[in-house]
């Protein structure tokens, strides 16, 4: 298992950061998991919804330039259309990620970082209205960035998969 996969396959959950403002963060789940080599499935859904009612759902394909930078193509599972291209990087113990060029969809210009060291994963997703540039949904970046911690649940996550099908406990 690879750097990147080793830091961030796991269950993530803003419980501490949803506490202490409700109204401005919601209690959110991300869950990354391993179905193939070279293959991550990411899961987002709000804790009031359930697993089964994610908001978000990739397939997350993985191309290594080298060991300390990776390149991802998504398709979202929820649509089954393809979604926007990340660039990773590792540097002081953090992988930053960022779009990897411009990434419009559904009208809706995206823009997005995530920063995450094994333990916190810490995400900004914001999209503005292609033609006007106007606020369209998710955070402005003045308002920071949502943080997870990695939860040690007792999920069982299968880091060793090589073919198509997930273990499913």
């Amino acid at each position: 298992m690879t750097l990147f996969e080793r830091m961030i396959l796991g269950h993530y959950l803003n419980k501490k950061q949803a506490q202490s403002n409700p109204t401005k963060w919601p209690t959110i789940n991300i869950l990354y998991t391993k179905v193939a080599d070279l293959t991550l499935e990411m899961k987002s859904w709000y804790n009031y919804q359930g697993e089964d009612n994610p908001y978000r759902h990739f397939k997350v394909d993985l191309t290594y330039e080298n060991d300390v930078t990776v390149f991802t193509q998504s398709t979202n599972l929820l649509t089954n259309e393809p979604s926007c291209s990340w660039k990773f990087g590792y540097f002081d113990g953090w992988w930053f990620g960022e779009l990897d060029g411009d990434c419009i969809l559904r009208n809706t210009k995206v823009v997005s970082e995530v920063q995450f060291d094994g333990q916190v994963y810490r995400s900004l997703d914001t999209g503005y209205d292609a033609e006007t540039g106007k606020f369209a949904w998710g955070k402005l970046p003045e308002e920071g960035m949502f943080e997870f911690v990695r939860l040690n649940n007792a999920r069982t996550l299968d880091y060793t998969l090589t073919d198509n099908v997930r273990n499913e406990d």
